[in-house]
């Protein structure tokens, strides 16, 4: 439990002071509640973190939101704060939410993406 309070007591620092202030980087700390599944500590996410991850989607819906968030989550670079790689990317399939980004954006050019109307 220790491991998961430091790393997400790093999230939090890491989104509080992020260059990239919006909505879609304040929602970040609301994974806390999802730490355990992503740490693998459990093996489902429970109803706060979908809850959390939810308000993410609902948050980011046009493009400068949607390149927001996944700028925000390629500074938070989950591979390398202990999160499982394959479960941050099923969470949104486990928790039945459509994210606008992938939690682990790693092969994309978040200046590219659009909004639902451009693509």
């Amino acid at each position: 439990m220790a491991l998961c309070s430091v790393f997400w007591a790093v999230i939090l620092l890491a989104t509080a002071n992020s260059v990239h202030g919006g909505d879609a980087c304040t929602g970040l700390p609301g994974l806390l509640n999802c730490a355990p599944f992503l740490l693998g500590s459990v093996s489902s996410p429970d109803a706060n973190c979908c809850k959390s991850l939810k308000w993410l989607s609902q948050h980011a819906i046009n493009r400068e939101d949607k390149r927001e968030l996944c700028k925000c989550l390629k500074v938070e670079d989950l591979k390398h704060k202990g999160v499982i790689l394959d479960t941050a990317k099923a969470l949104p399939r486990r928790c039945k939410v459509q994210l606008p980004v992938p939690l682990v954006p790693d092969n994309i050019d978040c200046d590219k993406i659009k909004a639902a109307d451009e693509e």
